[in-house]
């Protein structure tokens, strides 16, 4: 989190989107938090720069936060859903992915730092798009706050285009399948992004 919120919003949203996805599918729910341990601290001694062992990361409890707290937020609005949590130390593409090993799907929340086929993205979620071997959902950052119904949940968020980014050399079909029941399960259009 950079202070500005946005952490919170593209983690919530994520969570929130994955969690309405998971019972369509009849899986579990893993949400994941990537964080970098510092290598080297140096102190000085004697004018040689000495390694202290590595430790965790001051940020890395703040994104621990995010996570019980999406956690939280996920087990009251999807009571029964079956939900884990991973604070994983490590930079945040590979952490990501090797987490995703065992999923069916990876979700991310975008904080709209870059443009894709119209989807503005971060670099996480750029390098993670490029190496995955499962299909990767962007969730964007709701436009603004959802009110929350009587009973404390909130309505269904509202669905987008599902885009499929297709490299046309190397068709993947269980991509395509899975954009095609994206899409279909959801009554939303498909676009198709290809090169």
């Amino acid at each position: 989190d950079d202070g500005s919120g946005h952490a919170t919003t593209s983690l919530g949203a994520a969570a929130e989107w994955a969690a309405d996805d998971a019972p369509l599918r009849a899986a579990p729910l893993c949400l994941v938090h990537a964080w970098v341990r510092r290598p080297y601290d140096y102190a000085p001694l004697a004018g040689v720069q000495n390694p202290l062992p590595p430790r965790r990361a001051p940020w890395a409890d703040e994104g621990e936060s995010l996570l019980v707290s999406a956690r939280q937020e996920v087990e009251r609005s999807h009571p029964g859903l079956p939900v884990s949590t991973a604070d994983v130390a490590g930079q945040a593409v590979p952490a990501l992915l090797d987490a995703a090993q065992d999923a069916e799907l990876l979700v991310l929340g975008s904080r709209r730092l870059g443009v894709v086929a119209g989807f503005l993205v971060g670099s996480v979620a750029l390098g993670v798009v490029a190496r995955s071997e499962r299909p990767v959902v962007l969730v964007g950052e709701p436009d603004h706050a959802v009110p929350q119904g009587p009973t404390g949940h909130r309505p269904p968020a509202p669905r987008g285009d599902v885009v499929l980014g297709l490299d046309v050399r190397h068709p993947a079909a269980p991509l395509i399948a899975f954009a095609f029941d994206a899409a279909r399960r959801r009554a939303a259009r498909l676009r198709v992004v290809h090169g």
